[in-house]
C-alpha cells in the first residue's frame, strides 16, 4: 500500500466502490439540495455564474445545484467510472467533465466564480493539502466553499480499514491562515439527525 498515493485508491476499484455506496438517487439529490439552500442563502443577490466542484464523483452536488442556480457547472473527478456516469446521465456536458486532482487543477487563474469541495479535502494527505487549498483559491474569482469533517487539531482516522485516506482538521482555519485576505461570508454545521447527508462543517469565503 505504501507505494500508492491516496488519489490512486480513488482512481481505481476503491473509488469505483464508493460510487456504489453513494448513488445519485432522488433522495440523495433532495438532501443535497437542502444543504445548498443553506450554503447559498447569504449570497442570493449575487449567485455565481460559473461553478467548479473538485472531486464531484457522480455529481450529487451538481444535480442539486441544477435545481437552484442558473450557472455553468463543471466537475473534476479522478475516477473514470464516475466520469462516465456524469456523461452517460447527462449531468454535465462532456466538455465540462474534467480528469484531475485537487493539488494541480487544470484551469486558469480565476476561471470560475465559485470553487467548492464537499467531503474531498478530508481525503487529501497533509503533505498535499497546502497545494489543494491554494488551487481552490487560485481558480476562483469570487467564492470558495468547503464542507468537510472538522477537528480542532489535525487528526487521522481509519477509513474503510485503510490508513492514510481520511484526515480531519479545521479546514476553514487552514484556508484563512494561507489566504488571510479572504472574507468570511458564512459558516455552519450540517447534522445528519436533522436530515443532512453527513455530519460536516462548512465554510464560505469571498475573495
Amino acid at each position: 500500500m505504501a507505494e500508492h498515493r491516496p488519489v490512486d485508491f480513488w482512481r481505481g476499484d476503491f473509488g469505483s466502490e464508493y460510487i456504489g455506496r453513494n448513488s445519485a438517487n432522488a433522495a440523495a439529490v433532495r438532501q443535497r439540495t437542502r444543504s445548498w439552500g443553506c450554503y447559498l442563502q447569504n449570497i442570493l443577490p449575487d449567485l455565481p455564474r460559473s461553478i467548479l466542484e473538485v472531486g464531484c464523483s457522480v455529481g450529487i452536488n451538481l444535480r442539486a445545484l441544477n435545481n437552484l442556480v442558473d450557472a455553468e457547472l463543471h466537475g473534476l473527478e479522478p475516477n473514470e467510472a464516475a466520469r462516465r456516469v456524469l456523461a452517460d446521465e447527462g449531468v454535465l456536458p462532456k466538455s465540462h467533465i474534467h480528469e484531475g486532482e485537487a493539488k494541480s487543477l487544470p484551469f486558469k487563474d480565476g476561471q470560475f466564480e465559485m470553487t467548492f469541495t464537499t467531503g474531498v479535502l478530508i481525503h487529501v494527505p497533509p503533505s498535499e493539502l497546502p497545494a489543494a487549498i491554494d488551487e481552490l483559491h487560485r481558480v476562483s474569482s469570487k467564492y470558495i466553499l468547503m464542507s468537510e469533517y472538522f477537528a480542532h487539531e489535525p487528526e487521522e482516522k481509519t477509513y474503510r480499514g485503510q490508513q492514510g485516506l481520511l484526515f480531519k482538521r479545521d479546514f476553514g482555519g487552514f484556508m484563512l491562515d494561507r489566504h488571510p485576505e479572504l472574507t468570511i461570508v458564512d459558516y455552519g454545521f450540517q447534522w445528519m439527525r436533522a436530515g443532512a447527508a453527513d455530519n460536516g462543517h462548512w465554510w464560505l469565503f469571498r475573495k
